[in-house]
C-alpha cells in the first residue's frame, strides 16, 4: 500500500458512519465508526482524552477512512455519551476494562488479516501506554501505538489546598466534583476549535479524586515501567503543550523497549495536535506511519 494508492481513495471513496451505545465491562459504553465503503487497508481503534469524547475525533476519523483506514473510537465511563458518575472510577484500571471493550468490538474481531493499530490522546494516551507497561498480552494483536500529546506528567500546577482535599475526599467521597482550570486556548490555536469546545455539551469539566490520584499514581508506573513497553512505538508531541509536560513524552521514548518507535515533536502547537491550525501535517505523519507498518 502507497501513499498514491490512498489519495486515490481520498478522491473516490464514500465513507460509511455509525455510531451507539454499547455494552461495556458493567457500564454502558458509546461508539463510533468512520469507515471506508470499500478498500480498507487497516483498522485504527482511537482512545480519547480525559473530559474528553470520541465525537471530537470525527474530522481525522473521516480524514483517515477517506485514505482506506477503518476508524473506531470508544467513549470512556463517565465521558461524554457513556453511562456512569462524570469523571468517576470506583479504580483507575477500569479505563483498562474500558480499553478491551475497545479492542474487542465485533468490527475488530471480524477484520481478518487486516492490521490493528491503536492511538490514545493525551489521558487515553497513558491508558495505552500502561496496557503495554502492565498489561499483559492485552496489545498482543496491535501491529503499532500510536501517542499523542500523553499525559505521562502534568504540566498545569495543582494547588497544595485542592491537593489536600482530594486525599482528604478520596476514601469518603471518591466522587466529588472538582472544576478543572484548563482553558480551551491550551488545547488549540484554531478559533473554530476553539468555540467547538466551549460549545460541547458533552464535555466533561470536572475531575474526581478518586479520577486524580489514580491517574498519578499510574503516570508514575509507566514511566518506572518504561522499558517493558515493546510495541512499535509513535509518539507526537506540540512544543508549546501547556496540559501534557512533552518531556515526559521524550522520557518515556527514551526509556520504551520498542525496536521500532519514533519521536516526532511540532514546533509551538499546543496539546490538541489532531485539532490544531496544522493539523493535516500530524494527520499525515501517522498515515505513512501506519502505511509503512501494512
Amino acid at each position: 500500500m502507497t501513499r498514491d494508492d490512498t489519495e486515490q481513495m481520498s478522491a473516490s471513496g464514500a465513507i460509511v458512519e455509525e455510531e451507539g451505545p454499547y455494552a461495556g465491562h458493567d457500564v454502558e459504553l458509546y461508539f463510533r465508526n468512520a469507515r471506508p465503503a470499500a478498500g480498507e487497508v487497516a483498522h485504527l481503534a482511537i482512545v480519547h482524552g480525559y473530559g474528553d469524547h470520541g465525537g471530537r475525533y470525527l474530522e481525522f476519523m473521516r480524514w483517515m477512512a477517506a485514505r482506506g483506514i477503518n476508524c473506531h473510537a470508544l467513549d470512556f465511563r463517565g465521558q461524554g455519551s457513556a453511562g456512569g458518575r462524570r469523571g468517576f472510577v470506583r479504580h483507575w484500571e477500569q479505563y483498562q476494562q474500558d480499553l478491551l471493550t475497545l479492542l474487542q468490538l465485533p468490527a475488530l474481531q471480524r477484520r481478518n488479516t487486516q492490521p490493528l493499530f491503536l492511538l490514545g490522546h493525551s489521558h487515553g494516551g497513558l491508558v495505552v501506554a500502561a496496557a503495554g507497561v502492565y498489561g499483559g498480552d492485552r496489545l498482543a494483536d496491535v501491529r503499532g501505538c500510536i501517542l499523542t500529546s500523553p499525559f505521562l506528567r502534568n504540566k498545569v500546577s495543582v494547588p497544595a489546598r485542592k491537593l489536600w482535599l482530594a486525599r482528604a475526599a478520596n476514601p469518603v467521597l471518591p466522587w466529588l466534583k472538582f472544576p478543572m482550570s484548563l482553558r480551551e486556548e491550551w488545547m488549540s490555536s484554531d478559533p473554530q476549535m476553539v468555540e467547538e469546545s466551549r460549545r460541547d455539551p458533552l464535555r466533561t469539566r470536572v475531575a474526581t479524586p478518586r479520577w486524580y490520584l489514580g491517574m498519578t499514581q499510574a503516570q508514575q508506573k509507566v514511566m518506572d515501567g518504561a522499558g517493558n513497553f515493546t510495541n512499535p512505538l509513535l509518539i507526537l508531541t506540540g512544543t508549546a503543550d501547556p496540559v501534557a509536560d512533552p518531556s515526559a513524552a521524550q522520557e518515556f521514548y527514551n526509556r520504551a523497549g520498542s525496536a521500532d518507535k519514533t519521536y516526532r515533536s511540532y514546533p509551538n502547537q499546543l496539546h490538541e495536535l489532531l485539532r490544531e491550525k496544522q493539523r493535516e501535517t500530524a494527520f499525515n505523519d501517522i498515515l505513512d506511519w501506519i502505511l509503512a507498518r501494512i
